[in-house]
């Protein structure tokens, strides 16, 4: 028998639990998460940020060797020359996941979309390659965090029935912005001369940092996060197949990265003009748009192997074309092959990495996706101006087919079943700074438990 102070503690406990329990149901009907509360909506505000990255990215790369040529570089200086300019995005993709501990998501989205605008502006102002250098790693740097962040960003607020249609509907900010950009930058160019042209593209980069700043809030204070109480078992080895993912990324990126310097130093020596060299590129965006769409939904009902199996042998596909392409219409062909295999790869690669990894993780290891396709032009453009020197254009473009068949082989060694199968339900989890308690209770509707802790340091990130 309890004492009636005792039974009087026990009646306050109670009711305070009660109190809480009703706070977290108000809670997660009234938190502004975007992606739990209108993923569509959330899904359209990353697609604008990456439009805006790769609008700049896919309309100035085709005219980026041009623009070195401007300043006396020969073939192999601007392989160099690419090359430090992907060791730099290769560098921000990797830093991605400190810096958002560092400084949390959103700052660091927001910060590296300001930084973009005055070093495109000054890009456009160059006397000398090396200003031009710096200037495109500075892009280069801030724009692999943009991608990065809004790769890591669909990976956790998509569900997994729809995320390879996730994943694929901000991909297509990539076609999108191919053709756009493919068919303006150049035409710029011809226009007003380069200047003008980085002046205009620094004006479509602060789409970037205003969407940031205005539609993608931080966390606020009671965070409800999906979590997995129990034991989480992984099926087969999650290390090793997850490195297979990343070699798979990295020849395949290999194959477009050479194959798209090859485009443009190709075009260049059969005396295409700039217009006719960004019509390559937007003729090649806009045969991917479809493309991107479809493959990201039927992934999500047939499997993402097999199609991501098939971006690699595309890819394959289309270095080889361009090997032998000699009228414009062939490098339409060319680019638009490089171009559909590069946005589906990109997507279901990621995708599949997130079946695979656990939430907590997805913040560290997916941008290594994204830092896969860097370190493959790394690779490719320090090499692709020597390659050519010495194996010639074909010679050069046939390597690279190569190893998309090899990436292809690799992911047929992967099992046909993978990601994290749970052993226990999911909890919904309420972070209240001011409770030091934990309560959990049954929850009605489509959450099966939750709990309500205090709010970790971590918490913002």
């Amino acid at each position: 028998m309890f004492s009636t102070y005792e039974a009087q503690l026990r009646v306050e406990q109670r009711m305070k639990e009660t109190q809480d329990i009703a706070r977290s149901y108000q809670m997660i009907k009234k938190a502004k998460i975007p992606a739990k509360a209108n993923p569509s909506r959330f899904l359209v505000y990353i697609f604008l940020c990456n439009f805006a990255i790769l609008f700049v990215g896919m309309g100035l790369f085709p005219l980026l060797p041009l623009y070195a040529a401007e300043f006396g570089a020969g073939s192999a200086m601007i392989g160099i020359y690419m090359a430090v300019t992907y060791i730099s995005i290769s560098v921000g993709t990797m830093l991605t996941g400190w810096l958002s501990e560092r400084w949390s998501r959103r700052r660091t989205f927001l910060l590296a979309g300001l930084i973009g605008v005055p070093a495109l502006v000054l890009l456009g102002q160059a006397s000398s390659l090396w200003q031009v250098v710096i200037l495109t790693s500075v892009v280069w740097f801030v724009g692999g965090i943009g991608l990065a962040l809004a790769n890591v960003y669909t990976g956790l607020f998509a569900s997994k029935d729809n995320r390879g249609k996730a994943f694929s509907l901000v991909s297509l900010a990539s076609p999108i912005g191919a053709v756009i950009g493919g068919l303006a930058v150049g035409r710029m160019v011809e226009w007003q001369g380069y200047p003008l042209m980085f002046i205009m593209l620094a004006v479509v980069w602060a789409l970037w940092p205003v969407v940031a700043l205005l539609k993608i809030k931080e966390e606020p204070a009671a965070k409800i996060i999906q979590k997995t109480s129990g034991t989480a078992v992984l099926r087969g080895r999650s290390d090793n197949v997850f490195i297979l993912i990343l070699l798979g990324v990295l020849f395949s990126a290999l194959t477009v990265s050479v194959a798209r310097l090859g485009l443009s130093l190709t075009m260049k020596a059969q005396f295409f003009t700039p217009s006719q060299i960004s019509s390559a590129t937007a003729i090649g965006g806009l045969v991917t748009i479809p493309v991107t769409l479809g493959i990201g939904t039927l992934s999500d009902r047939m499997g993402r192997k097999r199609f991501l199996m098939l971006s690699y042998l595309v890819a394959a596909i289309g270095a080889l074309t361009l090997g032998f392409s000699h009228q414009l219409w062939h490098f339409w062909i060319a680019s638009s092959l490089l171009l559909a295999a590069r946005s589906s790869n990109g997507s279901i690669a990621s995708a599949l990495a997130t079946d695979l990894l656990a939430p907590e993780a997805l913040g560290r290891s997916l941008p290594w996706v994204y830092t896969m396709n860097w370190v493959a032009s790394v690779i490719g453009f320090a090499g692709a101006g020597f390659g050519i020197e010495v194996l010639g254009t074909v010679g050069l473009l046939l390597a690279a087919t190569t190893a998309s068949i090899v990436a292809a082989g690799m992911l047929g060694l992967l099992p046909a079943k993978m990601g994290i199968q749970s052993v226990a339900r999911k909890q919904i989890v309420c972070y209240l700074p001011e409770s030091d308690r934990i309560v959990t209770a049954k929850a009605r509707g489509r959450y099966s438990n939750f709990c309500l802790v205090r709010d970790p340091a971590t918490s913002h990130n």
